[in-house]
């Protein structure tokens, strides 16, 4: 299968470390900004995923393979397995059912993340510039 392919283990390390990154950074993001209002920090919280989910992207795709199935399948992927592993954390962490976090706008707000990833796998396989 070509699935097979492309989620790896090394697909799977790189979400899991991106997850590992994102999750409690925004956690700290977001209580600061409820505790202080600073706008700046509202500002940081919306670039941390798009900004977070491009270096990582980069990082898996510099050595991944160099196709638009592969670069999809990661951006949705990993997308939804934020979605999925953001909603077991709900309950725990804020105390709200999971359903809270799956509704139209924080769906929408996501395409962004998608869009990241592949511009990551774009850019990790541009070849260099030559010197003339």
């Amino acid at each position: 299968m070509e699935l097979r392919t492309i989620v790896t283990k090394r697909w799977i390390g790189f979400f899991l470390l991106f997850f590992i990154i994102w999750y409690p950074s925004s956690l700290l993001l977001l209580t600061i900004y409820q505790i202080t209002l600073i706008p700046i920090l509202s500002i940081a919280l919306n670039m941390l995923t798009p900004l977070l989910s491009l270096l990582i992207g980069y990082l898996y795709f510099r050595h991944a393979r160099n196709d638009w199935t592969a670069r999809l399948v990661t951006g949705f992927g990993w997308v939804i397995l934020m979605f999925f592993f953001a909603g077991l954390l709900v309950k725990p962490v804020y105390g709200y059912d999971w359903t809270s976090i799956v509704n139209l706008g924080v769906i929408n707000m996501n395409w962004i993340n998608v869009v990241a990833i592949v511009i990551a796998g774009v850019v990790a396989h541009k070849p260099a510039l030559q010197e003339a």
